[in-house]
């Protein structure tokens, strides 16, 4: 069975990425996706953003920054506005930000920001 969001998180889960590709440790809807300076809201049918949901995960393949590991060691975060599959996107309560971090051995970190970075929903 798929973890949750906050189970995923409770857990300290990290997500994996190689390529261009990162996947999440669980399912979500993503309401928002921003990558170096770019900001995505429309995922369907965008040609630099690809999703794909598997049974526990959902990968994000962002075509347009290229190899992942060159976020490795640098100041530069994706940065993800989601929330659980069965919760209401209409509910803003329900929307969840997270912060992912590039690390070494196709690790990405993941983690609930701090007040002190700029997420704009």
């Amino acid at each position: 069975m798929a973890l949750t969001i906050k189970e995923a998180l409770e857990k300290k889960s990290d997500a994996f990425y190689i390529g261009n590709r990162l996947v999440l440790p669980f399912k979500c809807q993503l309401i928002k996706l921003i990558v170096d300076s770019h900001i995505y809201t429309e995922l369907v049918g965008n040609l630099d953003i690809k999703l794909n949901q598997d049974p526990q995960n959902t990968s994000i393949y962002i075509r347009s920054v290229g190899q992942l590991k060159n976020f490795f060691d640098t100041y530069k975060t994706i940065k993800i506005i989601c929330c659980e599959m069965d919760d209401d996107l209409c509910d803003i309560d329900k929307h969840i930000k997270l912060l992912c971090r590039i690390k070494e051995n196709h690790i990405a970190s993941i983690d609930i920001p701090d007040d002190d970075i700029l997420f704009i929903e």
